[in-house]
């Protein structure tokens, strides 16, 4: 299902006077709203369902608000009704910020300047749009016997609706806000696919050329490669042992004399500098020790009670570490988690996002599976699932002494 496509289909001219009356704005201008905002909704949504979390949480949306397309009648009547409109309007702004909480105001921000409307017509406008997607999502559920996975899937295929349908400039400038890096790539992926695209990865290609003979070189039956390399060897080896014989025993008493030396490495003060999500992160090098009664849950603590902290701090998890052979924290682990439990429950609009950094593209899945086992933890704990997110990060220079760690992002506070 095109579910861009329906959205536009769907504003019909007696729905848009309906919502421009109740927001007080040019039919116009409500219209370009509608429809910026329309394909916003479903880039938004496509995003938020790319993580297993992710199409949890939307699954858990439709499921606790009954969206099984039970809304989707004449909505131009509904309206006309203040009352009725206001609901709508409020419950989808809720659900939105529930699912999306940090890209809520931007969005709104983008949708007000796009249609020359007002931001609090750019807001009702949203919530709106929100309630009637989910509740065309919801249908899907409904009909197809959908899962979480099953939801994901339906909205990836939006992409290509989206990439095919949608005005190029203006699909820019909605990926843009959303900080969609590459529409091409996101989505849900299955873990069969994931173990597919590594295998491709792993495959070498043979590089293009543009000489017509290469391969008749390349195929030549006289072994010319290997007779040079075997010469190349001889050469090397020839060397080596002539200079053995001429500076050995000088080297040998060097290296004697001193056996000592320990080499120091420089670890950068701010290394996150490069990872997604933690510009804010203030590390401390792998050998430094954590200030007696600075653990995340203290540090979370401190952030929440003071009135000027923002959502998007981020911090390093310290005092966890992890089984290497299940990726399950450890029975040192728990008081640490226990602690981050009591800091969530004692806030419930708190939401947290776990990511785990390394320098190994080969330990990626590893430091998911850690990321992934806080979450499970801490919904044993009695947290909902939903105000938890996993990610996980190769990063170029991890700089903690090459260490793989958690960064921890507030999300919502």
């Amino acid at each position: 299902m095109n579910i861009f496509s329906y959205l536009k289909d769907y504003l019909s001219a007696d729905l848009v006077e309906a919502m421009a009356s109740h927001i007080n704005e040019d039919a116009g201008k409500t219209r370009q709203a509608a429809e910026v905002t329309a394909l916003s909704v479903v880039a938004a949504f496509l995003k938020r369902s790319s993580t297993e979390s992710g199409a949890k949480a939307m699954y858990k949306a439709i499921e606790r608000e009954n969206l099984y397309g039970n809304h989707l009648g004449p909505l131009s009547a509904q309206f006309r009704d203040r009352d009725q409109a206001s609901q709508i309007i409020q419950k989808g702004s809720n659900l939105f910020s529930h699912l999306l909480p940090d890209k809520r105001s931007v969005l709104i921000a983008m949708i007000a300047s796009h249609a020359r409307i007002r931001s609090s017509s750019a807001t009702s406008v949203l919530g709106a749009m929100s309630y009637l997607t989910l509740d065309i999502l919801g249908k899907q559920v409904k009909d197809q016997n959908l899962d979480p996975v099953g939801l994901a899937m339906v909205l990836r295929n939006q992409k290509d609706y989206l990439t095919k349908e949608a005005d190029p400039e203006l699909l820019d400038k909605v990926v843009t806000t959303l900080s969609i890096e590459d529409m091409e790539r996101i989505g849900y992926v299955t873990p069969t696919e994931e173990a597919e695209a590594e295998v491709v990865s792993r495959t070498r290609t043979r590089p293009q050329t543009e000489n017509p003979y290469a391969d008749l070189t390349e195929n030549s039956t006289f072994p010319w490669k290997a007779i040079l390399g075997g010469v190349a060897l001889l050469v090397v080896l020839g060397g080596g042992y002539y200079a053995w014989q001429q500076y050995g025993s000088t080297v040998q008493s060097a290296a004697l004399q001193d056996t000592t030396v320990n080499e120091e490495v420089a670890l950068p003060t701010d290394s996150t500098a490069r990872y997604p999500d933690s510009t804010q992160v203030a590390t401390t090098p792998a050998t430094a020790t954590t200030p007696a009664g600075e653990s995340l849950a203290d540090k979370l603590t401190q952030h929440l009670n003071n009135p000027l902290s923002k959502a998007g701090k981020t911090f390093v998890f310290e005092g966890i570490t992890f089984d290497p052979l299940t990726n399950e924290p450890t029975p040192q682990s728990i008081p640490a988690l226990d602690g981050l439990a009591a800091v969530l429950k004692k806030n419930p609009n708190l939401q947290l996002k776990f990511t785990g950094v390394t320098r190994q593209s080969v330990n990626k899945k590893n430091v998911f599976k850690q990321a992934n086992s806080i979450k499970a933890y801490l919904t044993r704990a009695g947290v909902d699932i939903i105000r938890l997110d996993v990610a996980s990060f190769v990063a170029q220079d991890a700089g903690r002494a090459g260490e793989d760690f958690i960064v921890v992002k507030v999300v919502q506070q």
